[in-house]
């Protein structure tokens, strides 16, 4: 069949076989066989469309993944609280969880723009920061550590955070903005 293009032959190989598993998996989620069915047929059009099956280590796991998530969907669609507990997906024993390639790379590039940053911060500063969010200490805990006081530690995790944020920003990667708050800090992503 040379007629057959490679996601077609994948599609033939790998996935198909584990058919009454996505059915079985849609069907305990949703309750409702026709809607399971739909479900995954919509999943295999889904998988045939894009080039992500290229990427897929596991392609049972990766299908049911998707089969799951459109499974949930549609329940919330359908505005009905089931009288059943949903099973959690972090508990099924066939999920990847793994990040990609590109994730693990950009990640490691963000931690060496990071501790490139920090080795060049004011030396309280550095030793602030890294307490609080390395070593997960407390504010109180860290100003014992110091010997100085609760004021100076949030002065000090202040400017090390607007340190960070700036030279990221320069970076051009996201900026992290944080805030101090009674001594603890909390912070969300920009893009």
């Amino acid at each position: 069949m040379s007629w057959l293009r490679p996601v077609d032959r994948w599609l033939c190989n790998e996935v198909l076989p584990h058919k009454h598993a996505y059915i079985g998996l849609a069907r305990r989620l949703t309750r409702n066989a026709e809607a399971a069915n739909d479900i995954v047929q919509d999943v295999y059009a889904e998988v045939l469309q894009g080039d992500t099956w290229k990427t897929a280590r596991d392609p049972k796991a990766f299908v049911l993944r998707i089969v799951y998530c459109r499974s949930i969907n549609w329940v919330n669609r359908q505005k009905i609280i089931p009288l059943h507990p949903l099973p959690e997906y972090e508990g099924m024993s066939y999920a990847d969880f793994e990040p990609n390639a590109f994730d693990r790379l950009s990640g490691r590039e963000e931690l060496e723009a990071v501790l490139e940053i920090l080795a060049d911060m004011p030396t309280r500063c550095r030793q602030v920061i890294t307490m609080r969010r390395i070593e997960e200490l407390p504010p109180r805990e860290i100003a014992r550590r110091l010997g100085i006081d609760m004021v100076t530690v949030r002065r000090h995790m202040a400017r090390g955070v607007a340190i960070l944020s700036e030279r990221l920003g320069q970076r051009g990667s996201p900026r992290v903005i944080e805030s101090v708050d009674d001594g603890d800090i909390s912070s969300s992503k920009v893009e």
